[in-house]
């Protein structure tokens, strides 16, 4: 099919609002406005049969639609990964148009509740180089390139890896879920770039409530005489660079680094020290060596390090 048979099913069959676009971007004035929009069949094949050349792009809030452009794909794939999201399992199932391979833009069903654009960026590999789009949470007003349209770099069509043949599916709960909770996204995210120091305001306080007390501190004393990157290392965890190590859970990215303050964070939910918190040398052996069991970790500590005529409590401060 041409562009204007094209645009004509894009509003006729999905219902999509369409506008012109040269290259990537709309050239109408106040384009993406209701007048603007172009939501008739009829009008969208008379555009494009007088105007060939023009590329298609569907305004994504009034056509009921969002998107997920891997703009990176490998550290896209990566990022999602460290999510729960399996990106490649998504674009065989989602309607995805591939512009300039390898890149993909999966397209869904907009949810019920409003959404803006975002995007997941990561440093520039070295300096005078410009920041790295990892990927892109599309929504709103915004344009998105449809097939057959030409991409101004490669001059090659725009094309559907994964056609829109039943439509398009509802956006998954765990997509939706990052873009709401997207702050805290975007900082796992940015940490898992192998080339930056990770930031360490990213990282959510430790929510237990050591209580003081008038003995001296197990957890204190345990964690002067131990470093949590030697227990890290000590239970199969292997170092992938300065600051970060390789879970032994079956994780290609590095996704534990270690802080400013010593101790370190993991980034894999499925990954026992994924827990949205920052581990010291007693967290790593409570959980390592006792199970999570601070109480019974504090016997030991206290046996180990000669403390046990001390009365020191689990909740000791640290």
């Amino acid at each position: 099919m041409n562009a204007a048979a094209w645009a004509g099913r894009y509003v006729e069959r999905f219902g999509f609002a369409l506008t012109p676009l040269e290259g990537k971007l709309p050239y109408r004035k106040a384009w993406n406005t209701d007048p603007k929009l172009i939501r008739d069949a009829a009008q969208a094949r008379r555009h494009w049969r007088a105007r060939p050349a023009d590329n298609i792009g569907a305004v994504l809030e009034p056509s009921g639609l969002v998107s997920l452009d891997a703009d990176y794909p490998d550290a896209a794939r990566a990022v999602l990964a460290a999510e729960g999201i399996d990106l490649e399992a998504l674009i065989a199932t989602t309607p995805t148009i591939i512009g300039r391979a390898p890149r993909s833009r999966l397209e869904f069903k907009a949810p019920a509740v409003p959404l803006s654009k975002k995007a997941i960026a990561w440093p520039p590999r070295t300096k005078g180089e410009k920041p790295i789009t990892v990927l892109e949470l599309r929504a709103g007003r915004h344009q998105d390139v449809l097939p057959p349209s030409i991409h101004p770099d490669t001059r090659q069509p725009y094309t559907w890896r994964t056609p829109p043949r039943e439509g398009f599916p509802p956006l998954p709960d765990a997509l939706l879920a990052l873009w709401q909770d997207f702050d805290a996204f975007k900082h796992r995210a940015r940490n898992l770039c192998p080339w930056a120091d990770p930031e360490p305001e990213s990282i959510r306080p430790d929510r237990r409530e050591w209580k003081p007390h008038t003995g001296p501190s197990v957890i204190r004393a345990f964690n002067e005489a131990h470093d949590a990157v030697a227990i890290l290392e000590a239970h199969g965890y292997v170092r992938a660079g300065r600051k970060r190590w390789k879970s032994p859970h079956g994780h290609n990215m590095a996704g534990v680094v270690l802080l400013p303050n010593g101790r370190v964070y993991c980034h894999h939910t499925s990954d026992p020290l994924g827990d949205e918190k920052a581990h010291d040398a007693f967290d790593l052996f409570a959980l390592f060596d006792h199970g999570g069991d601070t109480r019974a970790a504090v016997r030991a500590a206290a046996q180990a390090l000669g403390l046990n005529k001390g009365r020191a409590a689990p909740g000791a401060a640290k």
